[in-house]
C-alpha cells in the first residue's frame, strides 16, 4: 500500500517536523505501507533531520521550483480570474497529477489555521484522508473547511478536551484521541539528571511559544531571593530571538539565562534533559507538546500552563499544571525548595507515569489501526 504524509514545514527541528518523520518511520517499519511519500509545500532542509531518515521506502516531494517564478505566479493569478476560482490553479493541477500515483491513504499534519492541504483534499477521496492537529488555536477555526473535515476518515487530536471541542464544532463522530510518538525514547528513559540548570526550555523560537514568560519567571524568582538558572535552546524567528536577548539584558539576567540558538538532534535530546531539573512549557496553543513527553520520559518534572494534553499526560501530578503566570511563579518557588530525596521521588514518579500512560509502543499500534478500522 502507498501512503502520502503531508506537513506544513520540514525546515527547522520542531515538534511537528519530528512527529512527521517519526510517524513515517514507524509506519514504514510496520510493514503496512510499502511506499511512503512526504510532501511539504516548502523545500525541505533534510540535512537537519538525517538521524530520523533511515527507511529506504520514504521519499520527499514538494512543489516544483518554477512555481515561485514571477511569470508563473502571474499566469496562476490570471487563470484564477478567468475560471473564477479561489484556490491556486497550478497547485490544483499538481495534485491532479499526484492523484495518478494512486495513494491508498493521505495523512495530513496541520493546525486549524493552515490551508495548504485544501488542494490535496479537492483531489483525493476524503474517506481515505486523516488529519492530525499539531497546534490548536481556537480563534482560527473560522478558516477551517468543515465540509472537508466532517467527511474525512479521522480528525486526530491529542487530548480529550480537544476532542470535545471538535465534536461540538463539527457535530461529527470522526474525532479520535491519539498522542504523539516521540523520538529517542530508549535513551530518554535511561537518562538521569545531573541538574546543571534549574529550568530548561527546548522549543522552536516563535511567538506562540511565549518564551518571554520563562525569562520573566526567572526574573521574578530572583526578586524573591532565589538564584535560578535557565537554558533555552532552539532555532526559528531571528527577530523574536533579538527581542528575547534584549529582555534578558533589560532584566540583567545574563548570568542566569543561557540562550543557545541552535537546534538539537532528535536522537540527542537526552543530552538536553539530563542537564535540567525542571522543564518549562510556556505556550498556550498546543496539542501536545512533544517536548512535554520527552521530559517526562527523561524523568524531568514539567511545570506547564494548562495546555494541550499535559494535564492528561501528567496524571496524578496535576500540581505541576498552572492556570496563570502568578501561579507558575509560586509553584516554581516550591519546586526549587525540594531536597534531593523528594526531588528524586518526584522524578521517578514522573518517569513511571510516562511508561504507564504515554509510552510509544501502544501508540504505534493504535495509529496503524486508524487507517484500516
Amino acid at each position: 500500500m502507498k501512503l502520502l504524509i503531508t506537513t506544513p514545514f520540514l525546515v527547522t527541528v520542531g515538534g511537528t517536523e519530528i512527529e512527521t518523520l517519526i510517524t513515517a518511520q514507524e509506519l514504514a517499519g510496520s510493514g503496512q505501507f510499502q511506499k511512503i511519500e512526504i510532501f511539504s509545500p516548502y523545500k525541505p532542509e533534510l540535512q537537519n533531520f538525517q538521524d530520523l531518515i533511515v527507511a529506504q521506502n520514504i521519499k520527499f516531494i514538494t512543489y516544483p521550483d518554477f512555481f515561485k517564478k514571477p511569470l508563473i505566479k502571474k499566469i496562476n493569478t490570471f487563470l484564477r480570474r478567468v475560471f473564477n476560482i479561489k484556490y491556486s490553479f497550478i497547485e490544483d493541477m499538481y495534485w491532479k497529477l499526484q492523484f495518478l500515483k494512486r495513494f491508498d491513504y493521505v495523512y495530513v499534519l496541520t493546525s486549524p489555521s493552515q490551508k495548504y492541504y485544501f488542494p490535496i483534499f479537492r483531489n483525493f477521496d476524503l474517506k481515505k484522508c486523516l488529519v492530525k492537529y499539531t497546534m490548536i488555536e481556537e480563534q482560527d477555526f473560522k478558516v477551517m473547511k468543515k465540509e472537508y473535515l466532517k467527511a474525512i476518515k479521522w480528525n486526530i487530536v491529542m487530548s480529550y478536551r480537544h476532542k470535545d471541542l471538535f465534536n461540538t464544532m463539527l457535530d461529527s463522530n470522526n474525532i479520535v484521541v491519539q498522542d504523539i510518538i516521540i523520538a529517542n525514547e530508549e535513551r530518554l528513559l535511561q537518562s538521569k539528571s545531573n541538574r546543571s540548570f534549574t529550568f530548561g526550555l527546548l522549543s522552536r523560537f516563535s511567538r506562540e511559544k511565549r518564551i518571554e514568560q520563562a525569562i520573566l519567571l526567572i526574573y521574578n524568582l530572583t526578586l524573591s531571593g532565589f538564584n535560578p538558572n535557565l537554558i533555552i535552546q532552539g532555532e526559528g524567528d531571528n527577530n523574536y530571538v533579538l527581542e528575547l536577548e534584549k529582555l534578558i539584558e533589560e532584566y540583567s539576567l545574563g548570568n542566569n539565562i543561557t540562550l543557545l540558538k541552535r537546534s538539537i538532534s532528535p536522537s540527542n535530546t537526552h543530552l538536553f534533559y539530563k542537564n535540567i531539573s525542571f522543564f518549562l512549557i510556556t505556550s498556550k496553543f498546543e496539542t501536545g507538546p512533544l517536548t512535554g513527553l520527552e521530559a517526562m520520559a527523561a524523568g524531568v518534572p514539567v511545570l506547564s500552563f494548562d495546555v494541550g494534553a499535559m494535564k492528561e499526560r501528567l496524571g496524578k501530578h496535576t500540581d505541576l499544571i498552572v492556570n496563570d503566570f502568578e501561579e507558575m511563579v509560586e509553584v516554581a518557588k516550591n519546586l526549587m525548595q525540594l531536597n534531593d530525596e523528594v526531588y528524586h521521588k518526584l522524578s521517578t514518579s514522573i518517569k513511571k507515569t510516562y511508561i504507564s500512560n504515554c509510552s510509544n509502543s501502544p501508540k504505534i499500534k493504535s495509529l496503524g489501526k486508524l487507517f484500516f478500522n
